[in-house]
């Protein structure tokens, strides 16, 4: 097993002169693959939530740690992949078993040990006038009676964990958790999502209710994926439809089992800031594990699945491009007023669709040529090829 993980400040950061508040953490140990990323909520009230989210890193990797070392392992024996979302506090009792009853004092562990670190910290380092002067007042008046402190440091949280007998991970929050596996299904966002993290809005371990809102999944068959990719949320808003930022893992997954590994991860190290700048503007972090010899086994399928997706993508702007063709011909007379603007209209879009279409062929065939030489090794060139469309990208997300 091989792991990394990078953080990087975004560019609106930059610009404001924000500190980056995303935190990562990968490691391997004793059998043990852990990845966690944080990411500090940006709001001027969670003016420190760049020091909560390193404290969340940091403290995640330890609870994970003691919790391998104590729990009973017979939990996941034989347990098939299995998810479970954030629960209702009426639900709590009378739904769990004895593994989710586990994963419950896990949470309860890291909430307290982060809620004890940022009192010890904050009475070390009280609030400043100049930070107290970022938020509204209702908000400062609650510093004054030493309430919701918690919320100064707010921050997500997601984890991925792997023993030799099973794996699990977890998370409250945005961003996005992909899995890739050799058999069944090629990827999969194993965690399940919370529909009440949404636009700007997202839970947090900062909340009042944050033990019920974890989600988390697990399996103990000996059916382990063979790369796990966790990203903040600015890597997903950067890529707009979940499609998107698969393919760019899978363009990492290449890479990966193309190159020297250093030089894979530099490479991703010189991505991720080019990415803000034409992305979300955030900053990003991203964690993973693999499997360095099973890699290579899941590039053909990759290939394979990316050429699916961009025949499908073809079809679509064909589709598309018909459609605007039928539309210019009822409108070829039109000389004037509405129908000669819808005309205008026409013809641009079906210039864009050929367009589209153009580059979308030339990708095929370049994946085309992986496949048919089962030479990788330009994964390198891809990976930054995707950065070469990226604003192509987010046009059309704009658009949509």
């Amino acid at each position: 097993m091989r792991h990394f993980h990078f953080s990087c400040m975004g560019e609106s950061h930059k610009a404001s002169a924000k500190p980056c508040q995303d935190a990562s953490c990968s490691l391997i140990e004793d059998d043990m693959s852990i990845a966690v990323v944080c990411d500090g909520h940006g709001g001027e009230r969670y003016f420190r939530s760049d020091i909560g989210s390193r404290f969340c890193t940091e403290i995640t990797v330890q609870a994970v740690k003691t919790f391998v070392e104590n729990v009973d392992g017979d939990l996941f024996k034989g347990k098939t992949f299995t998810q479970a979302k954030a629960v209702a506090e009426k639900d709590v009792s009378e739904k769990m078993n004895a593994t989710d009853r586990a994963f419950r004092q896990l949470f309860a562990s890291i909430i307290t040990a982060w809620n004890m670190e940022i009192e010890q910290y904050t009475d070390q380092h009280p609030l400043t006038e100049a930070e107290r002067e970022k938020v509204e007042e209702k908000y400062q008046e609650a510093f004054e009676r030493k309430e919701s402190l918690e919320k100064v440091y707010g921050c997500t949280l997601m984890a991925f964990v792997q023993t030799k007998d099973y794996w699990f991970a977890f998370h409250i929050g945005d961003g996005k958790c992909v899995s890739f596996h050799r058999e069944g299904e090629l990827w999969r966002e194993p965690i399940p999502w919370d529909d009440r993290c949404f636009l700007n809005k997202t839970t947090s371990i900062c909340d009042s209710d944050a033990l019920n809102e974890f989600r988390y999944c697990y399996q103990g068959d000996k059916q382990f994926p063979v790369a796990v990719f966790l990203g903040s949320d600015g890597m997903d808003d950067s890529f707009g439809p979940m499609e998107n930022l698969v393919d760019f893992y899978m363009q990492v997954v290449k890479l990966l089992a193309s190159e020297n590994q250093d030089a894979a991860h530099m490479e991703i190290e010189e991505t991720l800031p080019e990415l803000s700048r034409r992305g979300s503007q955030d900053d990003m972090s991203i964690a993973y594990v693999y499997d360095e010899k099973r890699l290579p086994k899941v590039v053909s399928r990759m290939i394979k699945y990316q050429i699916r997706q961009i025949e499908q993508s073809i079809t679509a702007a064909q589709t598309k491009a018909k459609q605007e063709e039928l539309k210019i011909q009822q409108l070829s007379d039109a000389a004037e007023g509405k129908e000669a603007i819808e005309l205008d209209y026409a013809r641009k879009n079906l210039s864009k669709q050929k367009a589209l279409i153009e580059r979308l062929s030339k990708k095929k065939e370049l994946r085309e040529s992986e496949l048919a030489s089962s030479n990788i090794s330009e994964s390198r060139k891809n990976v930054k090829h995707k950065l070469t469309t990226l604003h192509d990208i987010i046009q059309l997300k704009k658009k949509s």
